[in-house]
């Protein structure tokens, strides 16, 4: 018994049909058009399926047994009694697929199209993809949904906008390209639907984009309508990692941030786990609502650490109320996708490993950890979160509290040499700064000029803020400390090389209280504070879990907390303008010309004039009082280099407040004087 079918090919110039209508009418206008002559793509199609399924080959319809046909159509018969037979019918519409041919069945009507497209049956055409992904082989259903997508089939771009929307088959969310392809790819009501009102929701901006995307798109066609696709979704991959790299390089934190939220803004769901880090550490004030916004975006997208990051925002109030439900929850779901992952990544082990065995080195088992010390500073606590994590700027942003003891808590110098020592090994350019200050001064530890010269020239071409002109290097020490730099510069291997010539302690040094009467006081201010362990952490710090690798996360840190020079200029833009203020008040502690020394000098040469050009009496002292109070602005303004304490700085800032007027006061009587002379 035969199953008939019949192969044709639509001509060049006809538009592909969209409807078992036009299907039916393009065929018969073919059918009936004089015989062309030998149809080249007829015999390769042949002759592949005779290859494949020679059992299969019942009859061909034309009368010809070598697949050879002059006709504008070939019809073939496929034996049914054959044990393959459903396979050589798949086989035959895959090839026919192949090399563009469309595929006619008489028995039920339906044209197999060569775009991939089947107008009678919407679904069959993906139906391989379909069984893929429930068969959890999301690999091969996103290969199928490209190859569709790629002939122009609706269904396929629909379904690859979705995947992209979602983040699922594997792929990264991108929502440009998503919308672009949902609304090229939209081929009935409910998907019209859905697709315009997901391209609603974009801003203006972002809906100019999409509608450039979608010509670009639409003027493509095969093979470079999926070279667009790749290129929009590389490009938000490498602004990731240029950003995520360049945020280490603190001159450009800022363009790095607005770079990572841009990314963040695309679905990109470490990016927005960083950005929650920036809208703490970035800004003048630290945004918590913000910071659990975006850590909410990155559990939306199942980012693990978020899960736990939000767990704990939950449990300790942190932007936003107080809720141990949801905490509970996004515990529980934080624990279950690590398990998960570590299942998948034991099977895909023992897959590849001789005999099923998995060859990896068993982790030792993690000695239980220290519990987590609440300080009650949210700023301290959740960056301190972000730091035990492994992120460089947080660990740098940790050390310069710890060195100045800042937002709860009191001075640790050995901790802040740790934490300096974390965001270095990372590659952060100011934390490699600090840690080389802190080793030169013995600093929370010992001293070594050779070290503290070799992370100076580190921190140097890594594009500290801070310059290193006064950095003096003897003929016999040259050969050692290059040798330290590329020691130092290694992967990973920063702090190893310090604990080997015993400049830092082991790793379990971060984190822990200060020492002393004062540490003690400390633990026991916050003893009601503190938690049995972090409960949105610990299960994945203890019992083997692996601590996960440090990555750069978040723009815009505080600045080194000593300079050797004056501040560099990036781009003659000063970097102090565009610093927070709360970041400025421990950027320096050194002589640096800036404002509040130009305000001296206008005291000091006021107080002279007025002295020349006035008599003794009411004016006089009037005038020597404005001027000192510009003297005083000077004063407050140069002593914020000297950590001055909060309480003093906000009384002289106070007294500061005047001088502006008193300075024009000042100008008034001096014009005054200058016109009453002539």
């Amino acid at each position: 018994m035969s199953y008939t079918l019949q192969l044709w090919e639509k001509p060049a110039d006809w538009p592909w049909p969209t409807t078992k209508a036009d299907a039916d009418a393009q065929f018969e206008r073919v059918f009936a058009t004089p015989p062309p002559g030998q149809n080249p793509r007829f015999l390769v199609w042949g002759r592949a399926l005779q290859e494949r399924y020679p059992e299969a080959m019942d009859v061909w319809l034309d009368g010809s047994e070598d697949g050879v046909t002059e006709d504008a159509t070939l019809g073939f018969g496929i034996n049914t009694r054959t044990e393959h037979w459903d396979d050589a019918f798949e086989f035959a519409w895959a090839q026919a697929t192949r090399l563009g041919l469309n595929l006619y069945d008489p028995q039920s009507g339906v044209h197999y199209l060569g775009n991939g497209d089947v107008p009678e049956e919407p679904d069959l055409q993906l139906k391989r993809a379909e069984q893929a992904r429930k068969a959890g082989d999301d690999a091969t259903a996103w290969a199928e949904y490209r190859a569709h997508a790629a002939r122009g089939n609706l269904h396929a771009l629909y379904a690859m906008g979705r995947a992209l929307r979602f983040g699922t088959m594997g792929q990264r969310r991108h929502f440009d390209l998503a919308a672009a392809l949902q609304l090229l790819g939209a081929h009935d009501a409910p998907t019209r639907q859905d697709a315009q009102a997901f391209y609603e929701r974009f801003p203006v901006e972002a809906k100019g984009r999409i509608q450039t995307l979608m010509a670009r798109l639409k003027s493509a066609s095969g093979a470079m309508l999926l070279t667009i696709v790749d290129g929009e979704r590389k490009a938000v991959d490498d602004a990731y990692v240029h950003n995520e790299q360049m945020l280490l390089y603190t001159r450009k934190r800022i363009e790095a941030a607005d770079g990572m939220k841009a990314a963040a803004s695309m679905g990109h769901e470490l990016a927005a786990f960083y950005t929650a880090l920036e809208s703490v550490i970035g800004w003048e004030e630290p945004s918590y609502e913000n910071a659990r916004y975006w850590c909410q975006r990155a559990v939306d997208w199942d980012h693990e650490p978020a899960k736990r990051l939000l767990a704990l925002m939950h449990e300790r109030g942190w932007g936003g109320p107080v809720d141990m439900a949801e905490a509970a929850k996004w515990n529980a779901a934080a624990r279950d996708q690590w398990q998960q992952e570590q299942k998948l990544r034991q099977a895909k082990e023992e897959a590849e490993s001789p005999g099923g065995l998995s060859l990896a080195p068993m982790a030792p088992s993690a000695p239980a950890t220290a519990p987590v010390v609440w300080t009650g500073s949210v700023l301290r606590d959740l960056v301190g979160w972000f730091a035990r994590e492994g992120n460089p700027h947080a660990a740098f942003y940790m050390g310069t509290l710890d060195e100045h003891g800042r937002d709860g808590g009191l001075v640790n110098l050995a901790q802040a040499r740790d934490w300096y020592a974390q965001a270095a090994e990372a590659g952060h350019a100011d934390g490699t700064y600090n840690l080389g200050v802190a080793i030169e001064n013995g600093t929370g530890g010992p001293r070594d000029k050779q070290v503290a010269k070799a992370l100076f020239m580190l921190a140097n071409t890594r594009g500290t803020t801070m310059r290193v002109d006064d950095l003096k290097i003897a003929p016999h020490e040259q050969g050692p400390v290059r040798a330290l730099v590329a020691a130092l510069r290694e992967p990973g291997r920063l702090r190893a090389v310090l604990r080997e010539k015993g400049l830092q302690a082991g790793a379990g040094g971060i984190g822990a209280p200060p020492r002393g009467a004062a540490g003690a006081a400390v633990v026991a201010g916050v003893g009601a504070a503190a938690a049995a362990g972090l409960s949105g952490t610990d299960w994945g710090r203890t019992g083997g879990a692996p601590t996960p690798p440090a990555a750069a996360a978040s723009p815009q840190s505080p600045a080194p907390g000593r300079s050797r020079g004056q501040l560099a200029q990036d781009d003659g833009e000063d970097d102090d303008d565009r610093m927070p203020e709360r970041d400025r008040s421990y950027q320096r502690t050194t002589f640096s010309l800036h404002l509040g020394h130009l305000a001296l000098l206008i005291g000091a040469a006021n107080v002279v004039l007025l002295i020349l050009f006035f008599k003794e009496g009411a004016s006089f002292r009037t005038g020597m009082a404005v001027m000192g109070l510009i003297a005083a602005f000077g004063a407050w303004r140069t002593g914020r280099d000297f950590d001055w304490p909060p309480a003093a700085r906000a009384a002289v800032a106070v007294v500061a407040a005047i001088p502006m007027v008193g300075m024009a006061v000042s100008v008034w009587m001096l014009f005054r004087s200058f016109r009453g002379r002539e």
